[in-house]
């Protein structure tokens, strides 16, 4: 008998602990939700980031570089706590995202994932302001970031870490003989990227970078805030990159750009804190 009684009293308990911690949590807790976004017939993988609270809440659409190894999800769950939701996704054909890669599509991609997320049931579903949606994006997802708030007047705000221009000067990496061959020999190595290589991306730049140079696009930023964080790396070359967007942006009417140096490495490894304190600051100032 005391036995039973001793189980019963437990189970009890673990009932009365669980209500308690789902009363805690509220209605609306903070949680990650798995989604698939269409884009161009292809199923790409995505998660969402919630934030606490019924909202609607602010919404960061956040970029991964190429072919992805940072992702900065440490952004995504600061930023949560912040009361922002974050919508992370692997683009067609990168990371088991159905389609092929290439860059011209990463582009397309950021646009589908918006019109995904502004969609009248989505954006109920996962508690987005439709009208504060930001990109944040990483190297080459900086380029998207950027390109994808030029290419759409609704994105309120664009934040680019160490982000590359993929039509710089034209050519891009492609420019130099030494930076070009870099880039067909890590580009071969990059199997998660489904149907790429080398040779596809340098054609792709060859034939595409003058339609991919931000500079040449920043005619449709409106005033819109911008903030490019940069790191003291060549990775991303400063001079044919980061500095001539810069001035471009700055040289808009009503701009509204922001800069900072961080002394770190390409992936901001040893300054997690610094970054993602300046974009706390320029978020929560700018685009909320």
């Amino acid at each position: 008998m005391r036995p039973l009684l001793l189980l019963f009293c437990l189970i009890i308990s673990i009932f009365t602990a669980v209500e308690a911690n789902a009363k805690a949590q509220g209605k609306y807790p903070a949680s990650i939700v798995e989604l698939t976004i269409p884009s161009h017939g292809k199923r790409m993988s995505g998660l969402a980031y919630l934030a606490e609270g019924a909202g609607p809440h602010p919404t960061i659409l956040l970029l991964h570089g190429y072919p992805g190894n940072e992702k900065n999800l440490d952004v995504a769950q600061a930023m949560r706590s912040e009361g922002w939701n974050v919508i992370f996704f692997h683009y067609r054909g990168a990371w088991g995202s159905e389609g092929e890669f290439s860059f011209r599509g990463a582009e397309q991609d950021v646009q589908q994932v918006l019109a995904y997320l502004r969609h009248e049931e989505n954006a109920a579903s996962l508690r987005i302001k439709a009208d504060k949606i930001s990109l944040v994006g990483h190297s080459m997802g900086g380029h998207m970031a950027i390109a994808g708030l030029l290419d759409n007047p609704a994105v309120k705000c664009s934040l680019s870490y160490d982000g590359a221009n993929l039509g710089a000067d034209g050519l891009g990496f492609f420019k130099e003989k030494q930076s070009a061959a870099l880039w067909r020999s890590y580009s071969d190595s990059l199997f998660m990227l489904s149907g790429w290589s080398g040779a596809k991306a340098e054609a792709e730049i060859r034939q595409y970078g003058p339609e991919l140079d931000l500079v040449k696009r920043i005619g449709t930023i409106n005033g819109r805030p911008v903030m490019l964080i940069a790191a003291n790396t060549e990775v991303i070359p400063m001079a044919q990159h980061i500095k001539p967007l810069l001035a471009a942006l700055t040289g808009t009417q009503n701009s509204r750009v922001f800069y900072q140096l961080i002394e770190d490495d390409h992936s901001f490894s040893s300054s997690r804190d610094q970054l993602i304190a300046a974009s706390a600051s320029f978020l929560n100032g700018q685009c909320r």
